[in-house]
């Protein structure tokens, strides 16, 4: 059963169109991430999901039931918002009751959901406490104990993590997680941080001027973006681009990368017939920062790692690892290495390309070429 079907969805304002025909559809207890930058329409489909607002034109079914002219309240929803939305004069525990008194659940009732929801959060140490004497953590608890208390089809999350310092955000993120893999829940979740819909989500849409510009799960957005915007967009730091001509040598895919000082042919993968009928012409090679690194931290089962000869122009240590950027084509290209191989500025280093992993996009329609 379908827990939620979005069938050519628009919306519009006179003249204004601000979703251009949204498809999507996820399955009962699976985790929809809505991830994008201000103004690409996530909200707002999010809000047409919940029913405040309305549909221009397309088709919402949640639990295989046609809600487009169902007020909000009739469509069995919960709706954790970014600013909480607590009543202040409210103990927790109130908080949480409300729905349930609103739609008339007896007392004892009331009383056994409270305590399942405030265990399944651990908040039952802030059941009498007021929304004012909580930290933004609890609040958010708070806040999706007030969903879970309702038992919905269908849980809805606008942008829930905003408000909450970086640390907190991390602890939350892990706290959304865990709750839905104990309870199963089917979540419909709004960001704009792609590192929480890589960590969140089953399934990801990735949205840009009213658009899903890919949808699956957030290993294949990683591994296989469809085009450029997708691949520069998920990933922390974000893909390298860099402009290459495509050649082909012995069925395989080969670009030119210079230092600044010597050019060096790198073979890629197997060449496809997309791939093929740009031989000659200029594309662009993309290239995450994890699959360039130094040959100390290169995969050692790997035998098709191609070297490269660079310059070092900036280190930015991490920890674990350090960012080195490179000029490469005379584009600033960013590797990961282990910290002692990093080099210092000025420094040349050696670096490994994994090819298998190297993608190309027509630098024209920023298609991948698959």
């Amino acid at each position: 059963m379908g827990a939620l079907s979005i069938r050519n969805v628009k919306k519009s304002y006179g003249d204004t169109h601000i979703l251009k025909g949204i498809d999507l559809e996820i399955d009962k207890g699976q985790f929809l991430i809505l991830v994008g930058p201000s103004g690409c329409g996530k909200s707002t489909l999010l809000n047409m999901i919940a029913g405040l607002d309305d549909i221009s034109s397309g088709e919402i079914a949640i639990a295989d039931r046609v809600v487009n002219k169902l007020s909000p309240k009739d469509r069995d929803i919960a709706m954790v918002f970014q600013s909480y939305a607590l009543y202040p004069n409210m103990s927790v525990k109130k908080n949480i009751a409300f729905g349930l008194e609103i739609r008339k659940v007896p007392k004892a009732e009331q009383e056994e959901i409270i305590a399942r929801v405030a265990k399944t959060l651990q908040i039952e140490h802030l059941l009498d406490r007021k929304p004012s004497q909580l930290s933004g953590g609890q609040r958010q608890r708070v806040a999706m104990g007030r969903a879970l208390a309702r038992n919905p089809t269908l849980f809805l999350f606008d942008e829930p993590l905003s408000n909450l310092d970086a640390k907190l955000r991390v602890e939350m993120r892990t706290e959304i997680k865990l709750l839905h893999q104990r309870l199963g829940t089917t979540i419909v979740y709004v960001t704009h941080d792609q590192i929480e819909a890589m960590t969140l989500g089953d399934r990801i849409a990735v949205m840009k001027d009213g658009e899903v510009k890919q949808f699956g799960s957030p290993q294949e957005i990683y591994d296989t973006p469809a085009n450029l915007y997708v691949a520069g967009f998920i990933g922390s730091p974000a893909m390298n681009f860099i402009p290459v001509q495509l050649g082909e040598e012995g069925g395989h895919a080969v670009v030119v990368l210079d230092n600044g000082s010597t050019p060096q042919s790198v073979r890629l993968g197997p060449i496809s017939e997309a791939q093929r009928a740009f031989v000659g012409k200029q594309v662009i090679l993309g290239v995450r920062p994890e699959q360039l690194t130094d040959p100390e931290s290169a995969h050692s089962d790997r035998t098709n790692l191609q070297s490269l000869q660079a310059t070092v122009a900036i280190t930015e240590p991490t920890g674990p690892d350090t960012l080195v950027t490179v000029t490469l084509n005379g584009v600033k290209t960013v590797a990961r290495c282990h910290p002692r191989a990093a080099g210092h500025p000025g420094q040349a280093v050696t670096l490994v390309l994994d090819p298998t992993k190297a993608l190309l996009f027509d630098p024209a329609s920023e298609k991948r070429l698959a």
